[in-house]
C-alpha cells in the first residue's frame, strides 16, 4: 500500500490513484446540488387568505337623479363564512388519508350545512331531534337513501366520488346540506373569522375558488413565487336566504 503513494518508486500508480480522486471530487461537485435543499424554483407554497361575506354594491348616488340612490342589498349574516369552502381548481389527484365527521340533524337543520372532506370519508348524520328524519341525496356523486330513523340514533354514509354531494330530509323539505368530496389535499373551510391557508403547491399562477352554496364559484387567480406564500382574498356578496 505504501508504494502507492510514494512519489517516484511506481509512478504510474500514482497518476492513476490521483485520475481517480479528481473523478470522484468532480463527481461529487456535480452531484451536491441533489444533496442540499430543492433549489428555490421549485419550492412549494401556501395560499392564505380571508372569505368575507360583503356588499353587492356600495350605495350611491346616481348623478343624473341626485335625490335617488341605489340601495343596498340585504346581506347574510357574517357566520355564512363557515358554508364556503376555497379549494384549488383543477387540482392533480393526490392520495389523502380519508376522516369521519358529522352532519347532525337538530331542530329541524343540518349542522353544519357545509362539509369538505376528501375522498373515501365517512359521513355521519345523527338525530338530535325528537321526530323522524330521512336523509338522502340524489347527486350524480353520491346518490343514497339512510331510510327514516328516530331520535337517538345515527346513520353514515361513504362518499367514494369526488364532486358536491348535495344532502336533504324525505320528511322536512326545507332541510339542505353539502358535502364536497375532494380527491386532493387542496381544500379547506374557513374559520369563524374567515381566514384560511390551503397546504403548500407548486410555484407558478393557480386557480383558487370560494364556492358558496347560493353563489357557486368565485374564482381568483394567484401567483406563487418559490417559497413564498401567497394571498388571495374574497369578498362574496351572499344575499340572505
Amino acid at each position: 500500500m505504501r508504494a502507492m503513494y510514494a512519489w517516484g518508486a511506481h509512478p504510474g500508480r500514482c497518476l492513476a490513484t490521483a485520475g481517480q480522486v479528481r473523478a470522484v471530487v468532480l463527481a461529487m461537485i456535480v452531484a451536491a446540488p441533489t444533496l442540499v435543499d430543492r433549489p428555490a424554483a421549485q419550492q412549494a407554497a401556501s395560499v392564505r387568505g380571508r372569505v368575507e361575506i360583503g356588499p353587492v354594491s356600495q350605495r350611491r348616488s346616481v348623478s343624473a337623479y341626485p335625490s335617488r340612490a341605489v340601495p343596498q342589498a340585504q346581506l347574510a349574516p357574517a357566520s355564512e363564512v363557515l358554508n364556503v369552502v376555497v379549494y384549488l381548481k383543477n387540482a392533480p389527484a393526490r392520495q389523502v388519508a380519508p376522516v369521519r365527521v358529522a352532519i347532525r340533524q337538530q331542530n329541524e337543520t343540518f349542522v353544519p350545512r357545509v362539509v369538505a372532506v376528501p375522498l373515501g370519508s365517512v359521513v355521519e348524520f345523527p338525530n338530535d331531534d325528537p321526530i323522524y328524519h330521512n336523509v338522502f341525496s340524489l347527486s350524480r356523486a353520491n346518490e343514497f337513501n339512510l331510510g327514516r330513523y328516530p331520535r337517538g340514533q345515527s346513520k353514515s354514509e361513504r362518499f367514494d366520488k369526488p364532486g358536491i354531494v348535495k344532502v336533504f330530509c324525505e320528511i322536512h323539505s326545507h332541510m339542505t346540506a353539502t358535502v364536497m368530496v375532494f380527491d386532493h389535499p387542496w381544500f379547506v373551510v374557513p374559520d369563524e373569522n374567515g381566514r384560511f391557508e390551503l397546504p403548500p403547491m407548486p410555484p407558478g399562477q393557480h386557480d383558487i375558488v370560494a364556492w358558496h352554496e347560493r353563489l357557486g364559484d368565485s374564482p381568483q387567480r394567484v401567483t406563487i413565487e418559490a417559497g413564498r406564500p401567497a394571498e388571495a382574498n374574497f369578498i362574496l356578496p351572499v344575499p340572505r336566504q
